[in-house]
């Protein structure tokens, strides 16, 4: 057994200890909300395709550190990686759609 000291951060009382989780959960309960504005607002080409990518980015951020939201402990990230990937899909098919529809071309490079 190794006798190695313990460097996790100490809270300094209860309210310290509850702001460091509350802020934690707070990143998950974003990434999850900007996948769902995604999905409201995809059509908006580049607002969209930058919610579905923010919410993508902060979903696999907290889903690999393990961070959960929630009263529950709900996987939010899950939710918030899957969300983004639609949202991310649907603006670049409805970006190459409209492109198709008005140019008549259908060029691979946006």
């Amino acid at each position: 057994m190794s006798a190695e000291p313990d460097l996790s951060p100490v809270a300094v009382n209860e309210y310290d200890a509850h702001g460091h989780a509350t802020t934690r959960r707070g990143v998950a309960a974003v990434s999850f909300s900007f996948g769902l504005w995604g999905i409201l607002v995809f059509w908006w080409y580049p607002f969209g395709l930058c919610l579905g990518t923010a919410a993508v980015v902060l979903g696999a951020i907290t889903w690999g550190l393990g961070i959960r939201a929630g009263k529950d402990g709900e996987h939010l990230a899950i939710g918030s990686v899957l969300l983004g990937s639609i949202v991310i899909g649907l603006a670049l098919s409805v970006y190459r759609g409209m492109q198709f529809f008005f140019d008549g071309t259908f060029s691979m490079i946006p």
